[in-house]
């Protein structure tokens, strides 16, 4: 029932919902063929780890060990996926292609049919700028209006697949946007990894003099030591000491190695920070923290105890295992501190930004764990030089030296062996992207064009009907008219129920049982009946059509009736009953003519008819005579002629004439139209009419709900003016 109740809703609202599909879906089909065509095309760029150059960069630091995987991280595609449409990759692009957008006063005037024609043919810079960057890579609903090229970049689902998507008003600079793209993007991606080469090489050739002259000094403390004394063989404790020696000594090289490559990738994340003058950082900052000085110290700490346990206890000893966790909670404390410092200024929204300070955050962590170790292992050689020294066995002395002497020399080896391999990255392609799918003219152009107007219809077709269903549901929701007797009885009135218009049968039958309800067998207490409309919404042919058709009802009971108009200022019962023009109520109430010579017999044999007047009566004058005392002595004369008098009056929200006439009358009907009146104005004219009479009135609907066309009816109705307006003849 409720389903039902919904559809009929629907359909009485049928008018306002076709208006509003008709808006909606026209509107888009008329903005498709309107709008300036844009053709879209991509390029597919493929982004995955070679075991090659993932091999050659982690040796020197530039990828995580991790990298060797062929497949991204999701962390990675995310990154790269933001990557591919910021500042440095976009903007060569448009400077490559001299990228202009048409101001959007020209955009409005080539609405005009023929007009983009006959600019792009004869005038195709007028109107037209350059585009930003802000514009190239951000796309509204106004952009479906006012066309410009546009590019997009995101990862193809379940893929290491970064497609570039782009749109122009040409098919061919739309490739060439989606193909510049992506191989700007390549470009950027391979000179980063380059630059890192670069300013790594860079730190190491500053390193490398300071490491040979510490070799060349070992070298001389060896020569001196051997021309002093003549060693032929270690003791035991001396070899033990030695043995220490050297491995704390391999351990602390192999950590400046690291630190190296640590500062040298710190380096080159501060020169990549410095070319962004609106994120610029300066060391200072880092340097002012007393944080990370504080837990630097205590690294330092901690790797000598480190250093000490494992000369004494196993890499698996819960002591040693303890000291190693402190150390990466200690690394974790300066990391967090150095991204507040690189992030304090700026606002994580940029991609780049935010990719340069999380690497520059590990890299701070890095060199101060790399820095700790430095010192912790420079005391406790110094400890083990002391120890040597006081050796009982001067030939300790040279083995000593002996181990600097081979330690020296393999941290120079490193370090040679570092500079050549970033020497040869800068010359290598290094990049993990590589462009597998560049745009290409299509074989079907038109599925390539936007707006397509099958697609428009499609969503005008959906987003009109929804539209439209919502317009009804919310014109019913607000819609204050009287909907049924529920309404009636809520305004205040006593209901008598609803009369239909359109089923002469069920009409008739509806007014029998009005005739019942108003005037029941063997009651002659409400001989005068006032009938008023609410409002205007009911005409006055329906009302005066209404009170005929009930007085012909009550006057084939066998009761003589008389319908009288009451309106002087708009008379219209007799045009309805089809009588002439003549005398009525406004003669008799003058006195002029006598009242039972302006009575009219009617269509049935009980049936009378009193009009208003020959002529319609001015305001004032209608007054005077609906207020003066003549209107009581012709009403009781009536009253006491006929068996019933229906009076119609003039409708409540025109004139006050009903309640004159109420206070004179047995009872008042209101007539209010179904769906059209206002359930507000039957409860205003209710209470003026209980306030007037001290009786609540009756309610009459006009209409009923089966007054509507069915589906089938109005379709067959449409049939009919089709099939009239065919024969009809040409004129």
């Amino acid at each position: 029932m409720e389903l039902r109740a919904l559809l009929r809703l629907l359909w009485r609202r049928r008018k306002l919902m076709a208006w509003v599909f008709g808006v909606v879906c026209g509107g888009l089909a008329l903005l498709t063929l309107m709008a300036e065509t844009q053709y879209v095309s991509s390029a597919k760029v493929y982004l995955y780890h070679s075991s090659t150059k993932a091999s050659l960069l982690s040796r020197i630091s530039l990828d995580s060990p991790m990298a060797g995987s062929a497949s991204l991280t999701d962390t990675e595609r995310s990154t790269y996926e933001d990557l591919a449409t910021t500042v440095p990759v976009l903007r060569p692009v448009i400077r490559e292609l001299h990228l202009a957008r048409k101001r959007k006063s020209l955009q409005l005037v080539e609405f005009i049919p023929f007009v983009r024609y006959l600019f792009d043919h004869f005038a195709p810079d007028l109107g037209r700028r350059a585009m930003t960057y802000e514009e190239l890579t951000n796309k509204s609903l106004v952009h479906l209006i006012f066309p410009r090229p546009y590019i997009k970049a995101a990862m193809v689902e379940d893929s290491d697949i970064l497609e570039f998507s782009s749109s122009a008003d040409s098919l061919e600079l739309s490739i060439a946007l989606a193909n510049a793209a992506a191989r700007s993007f390549v470009a950027r991606e391979t000179a980063m990894r380059q630059d890192e080469c670069r300013l790594l090489a860079e730190a190491v050739d500053k390193e490398l003099p300071r490491a040979r002259a510490a070799f060349n000094q070992a070298l001389d403390e060896q020569r001196d030591l051997r021309r002093r004394e003549k060693i032929v063989d270690l003791s035991t404790a001396g070899e033990q000491l030695v043995t220490r020696y050297y491995t704390l000594t391999s351990d602390r090289d192999a950590n400046r190695l690291s630190l190296i490559k640590a500062r040298g990738m710190l380096a080159n994340v501060k020169a990549q920070l410095a070319k962004r003058p609106e994120y610029r950082k300066t060391s200072q900052s880092l340097q002012r923290s007393g944080l990370i000085d504080s837990v630097k110290l205590t690294l330092r700490d901690l790797y000598m105890d480190l250093a000490s346990a494992r000369t004494r206890m196993t890499a698996e000893h819960p002591a040693v295992k303890e000291i190693e966790n402190k150390i990466a909670e200690a690394k974790r404390i300066i990391k967090g501190e150095a991204q507040k410092v690189f992030g304090s200024e700026t606002v994580s929204t940029d991609p780049t930004y935010s990719y340069l300070s999380e690497r520059g955050a590990e890299y701070t962590a890095q060199v101060a764990g790399y820095e700790s170790q430095d010192e912790a292992y420079g005391t406790l050689l110094a400890a083990l030089e002391k120890e040597a020294e006081a050796h009982p066995a001067k030939l300790a002395a040279d083995a000593l030296v002996a181990v600097k002497v081979d330690a020296r020399q393999t941290f120079v080896n490193n370090l040679n062996l570092l500079a050549s391999t970033a020497a040869a990255g800068e010359g290598l392609d290094l990049s993990l992207a590589h462009m597998v799918e560049p745009a290409t003219i299509p074989g079907k152009i038109d599925d390539y064009k936007r707006p397509k107007l099958s697609l428009m219809l499609a969503v005008g077709v959906l987003l009109g009907g929804f539209l439209a269903v919502v317009a009804a549901l919310v014109a019913a929701y607000v819609d204050e008219a009287v909907s049924g007797t529920a309404g009636a009885r809520e305004a205040g009135t006593t209901p008598l129920g609803c009369v239909p218009r359109r089923d002469r049968a069920a009409r008739g039958q509806a007014l029998r049982r009005l005739r019942e309800a108003l005037c029941p067998a063997g009651d002659d207490g409400a001989r005068l009946l006032v009938v008023a409309a609410a409002d205007e919404a009911v005409t006055a042919a329906e009302t005066y059509g209404l009170v005929l058709d009930l007085g012909r009802t009550v006057a084939r009971s066998g009761r003589t009736t008389l319908v009288v108009d009451a309106d002087l200022r708009r008379p219209g019962l007799a045009v309805a009953a089809g009588l002439p023009a003549g005398p009525g109520l406004a003669e008799a109430l003058e006195g002029e003519t006598p009242l039972a010579s302006v009575l009219v017999p009617g269509d049935e044999p009980s049936l009378w008819i009193l009009p208003a007047a020959t002529a319609p009566v001015a305001g004032d004058a209608a007054d005077r005579l609906m207020d003066g005392p003549a209107l009581r002595r012709v009403l009781a004369e009536l009253a006491g002629r006929f068996d019933r008098v229906l009076v119609c009056a003039a409708p409540c929200s025109r004139s006050g004439d009903a309640l004159t006439l109420s206070r004179l009358a047995g009872g008042m009907v209101l007539v209010a139209g179904l769906y059209r009146t206002p359930g507000p104005v039957l409860a205003r004219a209710a209470s003026e009419a209980l306030a007037a009479t001290g009786r609540a009135p009756y309610a009459l609907l006009d209409g009923a709900p089966d007054d509507d066309l069915t589906p089938r009816e109005q379709w067959l109705a449409i049939r009919r003016r089709l099939r009239r307006a065919k024969a009809a003849p040409a004129v």
